[in-house]
């Protein structure tokens, strides 16, 4: 019983520690032989300024900067969700991807 209940208190340190820049902040989607990506790019580990990237590297077509924001702390976040939220249902297969966006 005392080696679950150690277990358990590390579990919860770990946890605890694991850094909150870990999130959902890239995706990549496919449709057929199309892929798009979606990503929020920080210049700081802060949530903004922020930018929605959005690229067609199989299509051969530039990177666009869909959204920015300087001041809501959710703006990017909301807006890349809701893109996803499209493309899914428009039959594209996304997947997340977890990485560490601060350029």
């Amino acid at each position: 019983m005392y080696l679950i209940k150690q277990q358990y208190k590390a579990l919860l340190v770990v946890l605890f520690f694991v850094p909150v820049s870990a999130q959902a902040d890239a995706w990549s989607c496919s449709h057929g032989n199309d892929v798009r990506e979606v990503s929020i790019e920080r210049s700081t580990p802060s949530p903004v300024p922020c930018h929605v990237i959005y690229k067609k590297p199989t299509e051969g077509i530039e990177d666009q900067v869909l959204w920015a924001a300087n001041h809501d702390d959710s703006y990017c976040d909301v807006k890349a969700n809701g893109l996803i939220a499209t493309l899914e249902s428009a039959g594209w297969v996304c997947t997340e991807t977890i990485s560490d966006n601060t350029q």
